[in-house]
């Protein structure tokens, strides 16, 4: 069974090949500083002893004030998987590094990440939308992606922006 590395054991590893790379850490993830996400996922590639060298996954995650991007990098010969993340401060223009370099499968997965997020990443070979048209208006994934006014929120009755949920019509019964 692959062993998930520890958000401890991973900075571990990113600080002894990078000094001064990781950010912060969780129970479950490492932290990574933007300037140094490129140099240090390249570091654990080739690192004989961390040997994380497939991108499993790539996504991006919204928290209304910032955006977070989550690698998870494995390593087959050693049979562990490793979590890492990088933050994107910033709604309207969102950006980090592009980890293209490092594992070519970044590539479309930046791209799902831009498209429906927003988020962009410097240094991409070719940035651009996959699942939706260029000119589309706006970033679907984004939790502000259909805020209404008077704080209404979609929804079948409220796409519409003209009324609020009722109460479902049920008697409570004792």
């Amino acid at each position: 069974m692959t062993r998930e590395l520890t958000g401890s054991e991973a900075a571990a590893l990113a600080e002894a090949l990078v000094p001064g790379s990781v950010d912060r850490t969780t129970e479950t993830a490492c932290y990574l500083k933007p300037e140094k996400l490129v140099e240090t996922l390249r570091a654990l590639r080739d690192d004989p002893d961390a040997n994380l060298v497939h991108l499993t996954n790539l996504c991006g995650v919204d928290y209304w004030d910032h955006f977070e991007v989550v690698y998870h990098i494995q390593s087959f010969e050693k049979n562990h998987l490793a979590c890492f993340k990088v933050e994107a401060w910033g709604r309207e223009n969102p950006e980090v590094p592009s980890v293209t370099p490092v594992f070519h499968g970044a590539w479309m997965q930046e791209c799902e990440a831009y498209d429906l997020f927003g988020i962009r990443f410097a240094g991409h070979p070719n940035l651009y939308r996959i699942l939706l048209w260029e000119g589309y208006p706006g970033w679907p994934l984004r939790k502000d992606f259909l805020a209404m006014p008077g704080g209404l929120q979609p929804g079948l009755g409220e796409f519409a922006g003209v009324a609020r949920r009722q109460e479902p019509p049920v008697k409570v019964i004792e």
